[in-house]
């Protein structure tokens, strides 16, 4: 967990499986925010440290995100994430096996 600007945001670890290396996908990160909010998780959104690299011979595309919610805190939780992200994936092609985990 991280203090900024007087609130409270817990970090999550994203790492999708990708065809391509991918450094970076702005209509993702846009996907995501408006499923966070949409779903009543967060307040306010950061993304960060992202990294595009190989394990096992598998392409992966890694990220942080650093989610806040000022008026109800307890809502930003590794379940309430997944729940609102559940699919996600399958409107960007070649994104696979989404794993994201509480830092």
């Amino acid at each position: 967990m991280c203090t900024s600007c007087g609130e409270d945001y817990r970090i999550f670890s994203v790492e999708i499986v990708t065809k391509e290396p991918v450094n970076t996908n702005m209509e993702l990160y846009k996907e995501i925010a408006t499923r966070l909010f949409q779903n009543k998780v967060i307040s306010n959104i950061n993304v960060g440290n992202n990294k595009a690299y190989n394990v096992g011979g598998r392409q992966l595309f890694g990220f942080e995100l650093h989610l806040g919610n000022e008026k109800k805190p307890s809502t930003v939780t590794i379940d309430n994430v997944k729940t609102a992200l559940n699919g996600i994936l399958d409107q960007f092609e070649g994104y696979s096996e989404m794993q994201i985990k509480l830092n």
